[in-house]
């Protein structure tokens, strides 16, 4: 299947989430979002979060190749570590460490308008 527009991804997702035999709500609370999301997903929304689509793809096992024109398509493996040692697949799997705290949202100057 050639995935070309936000669409197509959406009828893959719908098309192997109900062979798996899960209904919109299932699927939802595995990926941690709501059911509205899972149907705008579903139906192409363009603007549908990159990290939740790739769970869901996650989630339902599905895996995606791509290759750029007038390239022989060849398989690309997964990097398991980034240079320098850093895996960000498993910080974004683990969320922040326990104990530390996220970042202070920076400071913003009150503006009085004249």
């Amino acid at each position: 299947m050639f995935i070309r527009r936000p669409n197509d991804i959406g009828v893959l997702v719908r098309a192997t989430r109900q062979a798996r035999g899960y209904n919109q709500q299932e699927l939802a609370d595995k990926l941690g979002v709501s059911r509205w999301w899972v149907n705008e997903f579903e139906r192409g929304k363009p603007t549908a979060r990159l990290d939740i689509v790739l769970r869901a793809l996650a989630e339902l096992e599905i895996t995606l190749s791509a290759h750029a024109e007038g390239q022989a398509q060849q398989p690309i493996e997964p990097a398991t570590e980034v240079s320098g040692g850093i895996d960000i697949d498993a910080i974004a799997d683990t969320g922040l460490a326990k104990g530390k705290q996220p970042l202070p949202a920076p400071a913003v100057k009150n503006r009085r308008r004249k």
